[in-house]
């Protein structure tokens, strides 16, 4: 993948955090061309309105009653829209997903927890075009996904998983095939499987990872 320079701009209200990071990021000059911070949303805007920047690597917590991060984004993405965001938090929860990248529409979401080989990663990757999601969170996502399902749902992702035919789960279970076959249809397409083969093979693989109580 194409390197690309990017002018940052940080959004964090820890000074400790933000210095820390400009630190890091100073080390990688192939990556970052220069590098700004601010501390609350009205620095943000006033960084914006009179400065290059690519690239926002934004938190998600402020210590503020009036704003978060999800209403500097949305901000942002109003009236800076060229603007890549990243979200670089503690915070992540599988909830906040769909609102980021569904309806404020930003390019990338970072757990705190890595290094910055990850984030260097994710700079590379929205600069590029495309979306990034650090390997935690979609392992969150995934477990988050499953634990969603209709215990109907994981009757029959479960038979499918040992062998049996769509007739015999229907038979196990006393509905029809072709409740069964809507059953992994539904599955298919909230897992974002390709097929059934391809559905069994995630499930497989979220099994291996988590077990749940008796599932």
């Amino acid at each position: 993948m194409k390197i690309v320079k990017s002018d940052i701009l940080i959004v964090d209200d820890s000074v400790l955090f933000s210095q820390g990071m400009v630190s890091l990021l100073e080390e990688f000059p192939n990556y970052v061309g220069s590098i700004k911070v601010a501390y609350n949303y009205k620095q943000t805007l006033e960084i914006l309105a009179t400065k290059t920047v690519n690239t926002l690597i934004l938190d998600l917590n402020f210590e503020s009653d009036d704003y978060d991060g999800f209403d500097i984004a949305r901000k942002v993405k109003a009236f800076h829209p060229k603007v890549k965001i990243i979200i670089l938090t503690q915070q992540a929860k599988i909830d906040n997903y769909e609102v980021l990248f569904n309806e404020i529409n930003v390019d990338g979401y970072l757990d705190k927890q890595l290094g910055i080989e990850e984030t260097l990663g994710a700079l590379t990757a929205v600069m590029n075009g495309e979306r990034y999601i650090d390997k935690n969170i979609k392992d969150m996502l995934e477990i988050g996904k499953w634990l969603n399902i209709s215990n109907r749902e994981k009757d029959v992702i479960s038979l499918l998983s040992l062998g049996f035919t769509q007739k015999e789960i229907a038979e196990k279970l006393h509905i029809s095939s072709r409740t069964v076959e809507t059953h992994i249809k539904n599955l298919t397409n909230k897992m974002d499987a390709k097929n059934a083969t391809h559905l069994v093979s995630i499930y497989t693989k979220y099994r291996k990872g988590n077990r749940e109580n008796g599932y």
